[in-house]
């Protein structure tokens, strides 16, 4: 009874969970209590992987099981981001985290359907944001640990290009609700990211960078979950097959 209760009303208890999540968040870091501000990012990518869990009972997609899994790894080892075997970790799990989702959507996309001055468009779209999230990438050289370290962040960052292609050309060939809430999940996650090292490495906006970091992590955990629940056609379920 409880848990057809929390199917049915797991929106509200999703959004509770979530400003809950980021209220503790939010004084923790007030609290310079940076560890356990840390530890709460993998305990809220596992708490949302539970409730999805919960939610549809196992039958959802593993590749996008696994983006909690591996994302909530990267996070866990993210924790001591200052020791240099735990961040060359927290990246390439990061990494892996990101290849599953292109991994589960490029299937789903195709050139086919779209008109040349959309394609080219939403090229130079994603191509001038790349080159920006490079730059910024560039700048962050001088202050990582080693040249894995660099050599990770920086194919992380052009896996994130990648994937903001594929989940825009999604949302434009199927152009439902499911695929708009995966787009802007994808969005949310690379926002997060971007946020999340400009907050780190303190370049701008102060604390602020860090609770906008958190917040976008939680709104997309939040539109990933709902995105699972949601009804779909069957040409725009996403792949569930890792090989």
């Amino acid at each position: 009874m409880k848990v057809h209760s929390v199917q049915k009303h797991y929106k509200g208890i999703l959004a509770i969970v979530a400003i809950i999540l980021l209220a503790i968040s939010f004084e923790a870091h007030q609290e310079v209590n940076y560890f356990f501000y840390r530890m709460l990012r993998p305990v809220c990518c596992f708490l949302f992987l539970g409730f999805l869990l919960l939610i549809k009972n196992n039958k959802e997609n593993l590749l996008l099981h696994l983006f909690f899994v591996f994302y909530g790894l990267s996070s866990l080892a993210m924790v001591w981001y200052e020791k240099d075997l735990f961040v060359v970790i927290g990246h390439t799990f990061n990494l892996i985290a990101v290849l599953l989702l292109i991994r589960a959507v490029m299937p789903r996309v195709s050139f086919k359907k779209m008109n040349f001055f959309f394609i080219i468009l939403l090229a130079t779209l994603i191509l001038f944001n790349g080159y920006l999230l490079y730059e910024f990438i560039v700048m962050i050289k001088s202050y990582v640990a080693s040249e894995a370290h660099w050599a990770l962040m920086l194919l992380g960052a052009m896996s994130l290009v990648v994937l903001s292609f594929l989940a825009l050309l999604y949302n434009f060939l199927h152009s439902t609700k499911a695929s708009l809430l995966f787009t802007l999940f994808v969005f949310g996650i690379l926002f997060s990211e971007i946020f999340r090292a400009i907050g780190y490495y303190d370049f701008a906006y102060g604390n602020s960078a860090v609770y906008i970091s958190r917040s976008l992590l939680l709104i997309s955990l939040y539109l990933l979950v709902n995105y699972c629940v949601v009804e779909k056609m069957e040409t725009e379920i996403l792949n569930a097959r890792v090989f």
